[in-house]
């Protein structure tokens, strides 16, 4: 709900968004998102432009990994932050296009 009131308002405080990275890509709690809090986190720091790399990377990494549980309404969230800061690979773009896609790598 932070991020979500701090992307609101387009907070642009240095020490708040390095604490959200820390909490979320470096003390794991990116774990105990459920798909929708995921997408609204992505969109979230998209709007700020606060999306760092390994974000990004993990966020990635959970939508395809869960990819049979991405709803209409988690699609359309996860699109609109890839597209708003302009990341995703090819396999993301696939996925959120076809959440059945078969990646037999990744199997």
């Amino acid at each position: 709900m932070a991020v979500e009131g701090a992307a609101g308002m387009y907070l642009q405080d240095n020490e708040f968004w390095g604490l959200v990275e820390k909490k979320i890509v470096d003390e794991g709690l990116w774990r105990y998102l459920d798909l929708l809090q995921s997408a609204k986190l992505l969109s979230c720091l998209a709007r700020v432009g606060r999306a760092s790399d390994e974000m990004v990377e993990l966020l990635e990494k959970h939508f395809i990994k869960h990819r049979k549980g991405l709803t209409p309404e988690v699609i359309s969230i996860a699109q609109e932050g890839f597209s708003r800061i302009n990341k995703g690979s090819e396999i993301m773009h696939r996925v959120l296009a076809d959440p059945k896609t078969q990646l037999p790598a990744l199997e």
